[in-house]
């Protein structure tokens, strides 16, 4: 498989989706007794890897360097709607779904970790 490669199937990609929002969730909101480290990092690397999988599965007639550029473009979009404030995007940041979705303080950090699972994906999930 090369970058070139086409991304799985849907059914394939939709099984990882869920797979990382739960892990994504239980990572985050069940103590588990996991280091910090483990808990923010790996949950920001979930995120990342959601997002590939949600680019994949919208856009799968491309490659999968395509698939990989469009899901970094997305997650850094999304880790930079942090720095937008409105009234209305803080009354839902406010909420618990809506602070776990949109999260609350921008970290460049962030995004490095959402580049480095989405290539992990791109590249792992490429040889299904």
């Amino acid at each position: 498989m090369t970058l070139l490669s086409r991304p799985p199937p849907r059914l394939t990609l939709l099984l990882w989706l869920v797979g990382c929002i739960l892990a994504g969730v239980i990572l985050r909101k069940i103590p588990l007794g996991l280091p910090f480290f483990v808990t923010k990092w790996g949950g920001s690397a979930l995120w990342g890897g959601m997002i590939w999988c949600c680019v994949a599965f919208c856009i799968p007639a491309k490659p999968r360097w395509f698939i990989a550029v469009t899901a970094c473009l997305c997650a850094a979009l999304t880790e930079g709607l942090k720095l937008l404030h409105t009234p209305a995007l803080d009354h839902v940041r406010m909420t618990a779904l809506g602070g776990f979705l949109l999260g609350h303080h921008f970290a460049w950090a962030n995004i490095g970790v959402y580049t480095a699972a989405i290539l992990v994906f791109s590249c792992l999930l490429g040889r299904l």
